[in-house]
């Protein structure tokens, strides 16, 4: 049995007739009532009734017509889905963004105007730290990630989207805390939390090298996993912790934030994905996140 067998008892159902069905779809009579007759033996059942003027579907044929009209309707969703997909207009795109990043700004509103202009697309959002991203894009976790500082790594594709500043946190009841800025020369000796390097090499050494090239030695007290245990040490008044300035959106209590003048110190903000990655959606992700 073939889809071709079912498309030509389709055709003999609707019209009742092989003469009729034969012309409608362009096959020799003779060559139509040999593939039904193939079809019933390979069955091993009567599908239509022979009448002296055309046929009647059978009480099995009658059930063998539902089945195949869903099967071609079945078939016919999958080769537009097939193809929507093909077209990144369905499917699923997994993207890995910074958590921090996405409070304000561009990655919330690339993946509002994503959602409302491609709705047949699934997207799944996982938050998930720089090295945890790349980690995911490699084993294929997530197909593309907001992240910062990414590696240089030939095997991946860096898309650039902003760079942000640092501040300083100060604990409330700090001498810098009525302050809006401070200078960086400041900071020379001055207890501080600082990122460890583990979790992103890159950032790790724009930082001291940030620091070392503004003539400024600090107190490292602590290195922190991240910038929740970096501010959470701040209110306990263990040091200042130099951080993203997107903290401002959600700053905590007994914590004040400075900008700092004479460091040139950010935090790189790309889309990373891989060089093969060919996942359709993230293309048309792409070209909306460029524009």
């Amino acid at each position: 049995m073939d889809l071709r067998q079912i498309r030509y008892f389709i055709a003999v159902a609707e019209d009742e007739h092989f003469g009729r069905a034969s012309e409608r779809i362009h096959i020799a009579q003779p060559a139509l009532s040999r593939q039904i007759q193939l079809l019933e033996a390979e069955l091993g059942v009567t599908l239509f009734d022979r009448l002296p003027r055309g046929v009647k579907l059978s009480a099995a044929g009658r059930t063998f017509r539902e089945h195949c009209s869903q099967i071609l309707v079945d078939l016919s969703h999958a080769v537009s889905e097939t193809q929507a997909v093909a077209r990144g207009e369905a499917g699923m795109l997994k993207l890995g963004f910074i958590e921090v990043a996405a409070w304000s700004g561009i990655i919330p509103e690339t993946i509002m105007e994503f959602r409302r202009t491609n709705p047949g697309v699934r997207l799944v959002l996982s938050q998930m730290t720089s090295l945890g991203q790349i980690e995911g894009i490699y084993d294929g976790r997530i197909d593309a990630g907001f992240l910062y500082n990414p590696p240089n790594d030939p095997l991946l594709t860096i898309l650039p989207v902003t760079r942000h500043a640092v501040l300083l946190a100060v604990p409330s009841n700090s001498e810098f805390a009525a302050r809006k800025s401070i200078d960086v020369a400041e900071l020379a000796g001055q207890p501080m939390i600082l990122f460890h390097r583990r979790e992103s090499p890159a950032y790790y050494d724009e930082m001291h090298r940030g620091l070392f090239q503004a003539g400024v030695s600090v107190n490292v007290v602590h290195e922190a996993e991240n910038e929740a245990e970096m501010l959470a040490l701040v209110t306990t008044g263990l040091g200042n912790a130099l951080v993203n300035e997107c903290q401002k959106w959600r700053k905590p209590m007994g914590v004040e934030f400075l900008t700092v003048t004479g460091l040139d110190v950010g935090l790189n903000l790309a889309l990373v994905y891989r060089h093969s990655q060919s996942v359709p959606a993230l293309r048309r992700f792409l070209t909306l996140l460029k524009r």
